[in-house]
């Protein structure tokens, strides 16, 4: 594992190193900035952030793992005075240490909370679907396509988990009535048409994204990757010593 120290007191620092050498690898920043530079490329498991830094340096933590598609890393203030201990839960720190550090119990607190992490994951499976770039989360009714989540409507969810639920297959339309809209098929098909129409302009269900979410025959809707073209070579009529327009017309069988 990996682990983010975000303080300026370098011996404080190396007092959580040493303390987490068994668990994993500890690496200091002095601010967020640094920080972000480094977490866009490498996967931490946990930030520990300095209440000495200022409430700025834990926002900028905090608003990075909330735009990221995953769970994120876990972020654990520690430091933190009294006034602040309330403030850091709110903005949504996983734990808070106040001050002063005890590296002992930072570490315990840690454990503690990389398994509750582990356990809800583990109950959250089932709520979790990824087909491609597209990352869907029935527990918060989230879709994220290529780590940028997109707010959609409770009944839009209900249709995207749907259809990404049977990526290639087909999906009558009595059935969306029926399990989502909770009516017959004639009289939800407009509506449904509707709520297809902006799942494809808000998810980029054109193709944008690797998929393509198609009308087909007999009322319904598919799934799919998108098509790849194959590009043959055009042989010239000069070369083959026929005219051109005669080069598109079908073959007509003899029999």
């Amino acid at each position: 594992m990996k682990f983010a120290v975000l303080t300026s007191d370098i011996g404080l620092f190396e007092a959580i190193r040493q303390r987490l050498s068994a668990d994993g690898d500890c690496q200091r920043f002095d601010d967020a900035a640094q920080y972000l530079v480094a977490a866009s490329r490498i996967p931490y498991t946990a930030a520990l952030v300095d209440a000495a830094l200022g409430p700025l340096d834990l926002q900028g933590v905090l608003a990075r793992r909330r735009r990221t598609r995953s769970v994120g890393a876990l972020v654990i203030g520690f430091g933190t005075p009294s006034w602040m201990l309330d403030l850091s839960f709110r903005a949504g720190c996983d734990d808070v240490l106040p001050f002063p550090v005890d590296v002992a119990e930072l570490q315990t607190r840690l454990a503690m909370t990389l398994h509750r992490r582990a356990s809800a994951n583990a109950t959250r499976s089932e709520d979790l679907l990824e087909v491609g770039a597209y990352q869907l989360d029935r527990g918060r009714d989230t879709v994220a396509v290529g780590g940028i989540e997109v707010e959609l409507t409770a009944r839009e969810f209900a249709l995207a988990w749907m259809l990404f639920s049977a990526p290639d297959m087909r999906v009558s339309r009595a059935r969306i009535a029926s399990l989502i809209w909770r009516s017959d098929e004639a009289s939800a098909a407009r509506s449904i048409e509707q709520h297809v129409y902006l799942l494809r302009n808000r998810l980029g269900l054109r193709g944008e994204h690797g998929l393509v979410l198609r009308a087909v025959y007999g009322g319904g809707y598919c799934l799919g990757a998108r098509p790849q073209r194959s590009r043959r070579p055009v042989r010239s009529a000069r070369a083959t010593g026929v005219a051109s327009h005669t080069q598109s017309l079908p073959e007509v069988s003899r029999d």
